[in-house]
């Protein structure tokens, strides 16, 4: 197996060099080139920070669209013994600055047309170029030919270094850097790609921007089994005539999309127009899938094999996947299967484990693949990820998927993520997701701290308090608010502060907020409110 991704990256050249790699609506990129780019790129780094690039494992930010480019700099970073965070430009200045500030990156990386954006941030360090990473010149060549050099290999990273960060929304009102290593993707994607039989006939389908660990599935399947990538543009989804004559152009054979990305498609009656008929494999995550418009994508596409994935950026991409029927002819919503191997799962109530049908408590995931931590955050890393005994525990066995349960003795501890999801197990025997025990969602594929929402709604100006609430079923947050601003002026700033997704769908003005015995705010009653 893989000692890390460069490793992976060596082999994938080695054994696919004049395969297509990756494709964006500019061009295409060979597996060759991929791999003589990327070690470019790194060396070129590497030779712009000196000595601060003197030991693997340090951060750089990478802003700019998804393209082959962004793709073939997160890659070079990765040689130049980096970690990546891919900045999505869509962000506001307000919070590029906070993720920045969070990350303390050693180099941001721009591309050409995002200068000015970078230019309204307020945060200093060395800047690089796309075109000077990229662009090949006599000197750069020369060092990529080098690359096994002995000053190169005492950087070469290991498992436990770590290989990108992703952002979420943190309950502090300060996003929070999830750190997965190069052993977590090592570990994960092989798996996944037994799992789901990919080999180097796959053509990838990529919705989801760099931001987003979706992507990552994406990304190292294709690396892992010599599959091509076929990025989408984001701005075809909104046009769904545009992204199925792009889906069937290009013969993609497998999509792993958010919920939402899936559903416009459906929900628009996109495959009145045309059907992607090279389609064999739809994965997708991040929300409930609505049973009505999974049956519309299996009628369209009778053929393909459908699986619901389930899990948190914490964890790699996902600990658990259900491969539905083809048709799915039941009206209850969709169990969250079985774990992948390497990983085990155990639902927790009030620190006891639970099990048998009926039994309802918290998704807590063991095994590969769990996160490093949070970057610069030991707390919320010391308080989510917690060593456990396991023994006299239920298990979910990775292989079978049955219950099983470990004797009780004194035994080894392991490292657990409690997710803080709730789970519960139905009279058939499968677990079905529950809600949240605490005040994160899922919308629209992310998951959104809503006390993030609340402390930056309360720190604009004419806001007294604010409490947010999420209506499941209609995919809605709802802000409620007191004091003198207007709600249009509360949306129009907060479009400054917030992401898009993290923006509220509506907005109440109340007078007062109703409190329960403890005199805290009623939080199940914020529905009934009247709005003024």
């Amino acid at each position: 197996m893989y000692k890390n991704i460069i490793d992976l990256i060596e082999q994938a050249a080695g054994h696919y060099s004049d395969k297509v790699f990756s494709t964006d609506v500019f061009g295409q990129i060979t597996y060759g080139a991929f791999r003589e780019k990327a070690r470019i790129a790194g060396n070129r780094i590497r030779a712009k920070l000196g000595t601060d690039a003197s030991e693997a494992g340090y951060p750089i930010a990478i802003f700019g669209e998804k393209s082959n480019d962004l793709l073939t700099l997160m890659m070079g970073s990765v040689y130049a013994g980096a970690f990546y965070v891919v900045l999505n430009p869509e962000q506001p200045a307000e919070r590029l600055n906070q993720i920045l500030s969070v990350l303390d990156p050693k180099a941001l990386i721009v591309s050409p047309d995002m200068a000015e954006r970078v230019s309204e941030l307020d945060f200093h360090c060395v800047t690089m170029d796309y075109s000077d990473l990229l662009e090949p010149t006599a000197e750069s060549v020369s060092a990529a030919a080098g690359i096994d050099s002995e000053g190169y290999i005492s950087r070469i990273p290991n498992g436990d270094t770590p290989l990108y960060g992703i952002f979420t929304s943190g309950s502090t009102g300060t996003p929070k850097c999830v750190l997965i290593s190069h052993q977590d993707v090592v570990d994960f994607i092989g798996h996944f790609v037994t799992a789901f039989h990919f080999d180097e006939t796959c053509v990838i389908g990529n919705q989801a921007p760099f931001d987003f660990d979706v992507s990552v599935k994406d990304i190292y399947t294709a690396l892992f089994v010599g599959a091509s990538l076929v990025l989408i543009p984001r701005e075809y989804f909104s046009t769904p005539p545009r992204l199925l004559d792009y889906l069937s152009d290009h013969h993609v054979t497998n999509i792993t999309w958010a919920v939402s990305a899936l559903c416009i498609i459906s929900g628009l009656k996109g495959f009145s127009y045309r059907v992607p008929t090279d389609i064999r494999r739809v994965m997708f995550s991040g929300e409930v899938m609505p049973i009505r418009q999974l049956r519309i994508w299996q009628e369209n596409l009778p053929e393909a094999s459908f699986v619901n994935l389930y899990g948190p950026t914490e964890i790699t991409c996902n600990c658990m996947y259900y491969e539905i029927p083809n048709p799915y002819v039941s009206d209850h919503a969709l169990p969250l299967g079985i774990p992948f191997t390497g990983r085990s799962i155990v639902l927790e109530d009030n620190g006891q484990v639970v099990a048998g049908p009926g039994a309802r408590g918290e998704i807590c995931v063991r095994g590969e693949s769990l996160a490093l931590g949070y970057y610069h955050n030991p707390e919320q890393t010391d308080s989510h990820f917690i060593m456990e005994h396991v023994t006299g525990k239920m298990l979910t066995n990775g292989e079978t998927g049955e219950l099983t349960e470990i004797p009780a003795a004194d035994g080894p501890m392991a490292r657990t993520y409690h997710t803080g999801d709730l789970a519960e197990i139905g009279p058939d025997g499968q677990i079905y997701f529950a809600g949240r025990k605490d005040f994160q969602i899922k919308h629209m594929g992310h998951r959104i701290e809503l006390e993030e929402i609340e402390k930056d709604v309360e720190e604009i100006d004419g806001v007294t308090r604010c409490i947010c609430s999420y209506h499941q079923e209609r995919q809605r947050i709802n802000a409620y608010f007191t004091g003198s601003i207007d709600k249009k002026e509360l949306h129009r700033r907060l479009k400054v502060l917030l992401p898009a997704y993290m923006i509220p769908n509506r907005f109440h003005h109340v007078e007062e907020f109703r409190l329960n015995k403890n005199g805290k705010v009623d939080r199940k009653v914020l529905e009934e409110l009247v709005e003024i």
